[in-house]
């Protein structure tokens, strides 16, 4: 008979026994060291964990696929509701911080390659290869840690932002790091670096693919893949959407006629930029106005 893998908030505390939290950070070996180094397997179906694994060594057993072991320095990502345990070896040391899973609804919902990075179980090594990212991490960790330590002005603010800090800059490492450091930084994580860069150059002046192909040095058939991967759209889609971000932000922070937005941002025919922005918004461009400088105002 299979065995039911146990729930918890922390290890071995169940969601009764915890007090009420968004936010925990301990010490790796507070709660290892208890368990003689050797954590079961479980989960945390409402929260997602950060291992950052300072000294030491060991294995994450995941409870039905494949163990995998890392060494220090690295950090574990662990989704809510994934199962794992861990064998550390003994002294192993490092910090954990357990957070509610729905602090990252906004992150994850304004950005497709962090939705990406969140659902998923990660293993992210950062020895000397990666030490610039590595002593990021470890300051924003124990800030994380001594911010969690007390009870001050703008705490749980300051918390939020620091976590989601740690977010972007954990899947930007993991997106330029494989397992030999940043020297083996992927060739499409180059590729789409360039693209995003030559977007934010050319996006007012309606390029065609063909153009973004030809300097990232790729067919646009290869470069609509790479996109679609590692961004979740076409190259079109993301032109349309720098397009829209620069829209919105005249629209609400400029007194900048429509009809002028629509020329700045490379629109021959201004109904045509009326056009594109109710497509993408549902509204037209002075309804949004009108609306967001309500909704700021209230």
């Amino acid at each position: 008979m299979k065995r039911a893998i146990p729930n918890y908030r922390l290890y071995q505390e169940k969601s009764e026994e915890s007090e009420d939290f968004w936010l925990h950070c301990e010490t790796l070996s507070v709660r290892s060291g208890l368990h003689n180094w050797e954590i079961a397997v479980h989960r945390h179906s409402a929260l997602f964990q950060i291992f950052w694994v300072t000294e030491g060594r060991g294995t994450l057993v995941s409870g039905g696929g494949a163990d995998r072991d890392f060494a220090a320095p690295c950090v574990l990502f662990i989704p809510s509701g994934a199962a794992h345990g861990f064998r550390f070896a003994e002294g192993s040391e490092g910090l954990v911080t357990t957070v509610l899973a729905d602090r990252l609804s906004l992150p994850a919902a304004a950005d497709r390659t962090l939705s990406a990075f969140v659902a998923e179980t990660r293993i992210i090594p950062l020895g000397d290869a990666a030490a610039e990212e590595g002593a990021r991490l470890d300051d924003l960790f124990w800030r994380i840690h001594a911010e969690n330590a007390r009870r001050d002005v703008g705490r749980d603010l300051l918390l939020d932002a620091l976590v989601v800090e740690a977010i972007v800059w954990l899947a930007r490492a993991s997106r330029r790091l494989m397992p030999g450091g940043r020297g083996a930084a992927t060739r499409d994580g180059a590729r789409m670096q360039a693209l995003e860069t030559l977007i934010a150059a050319h996006f007012r002046e309606h390029r065609p693919v063909g153009f973004y192909a030809g300097r990232v040095g790729v067919s646009v058939a290869q470069l609509n893949r790479l996109a679609r991967r590692e961004a979740g759209a076409s190259v079109s889609q993301l032109v349309s959407r720098r397009l829209l971000e620069a829209a919105r932000r005249d629209l609400i922070f400029t007194p900048t006629p429509v009809q002028a937005i629509a020329y700045s941002l490379g629109f021959q025919d201004p109904a045509y930029f009326n056009r594109f922005f109710r497509r993408q918004t549902g509204m037209t461009p002075g309804g949004y106005r009108e609306a967001e400088r309500r909704r700021l105002a209230a």
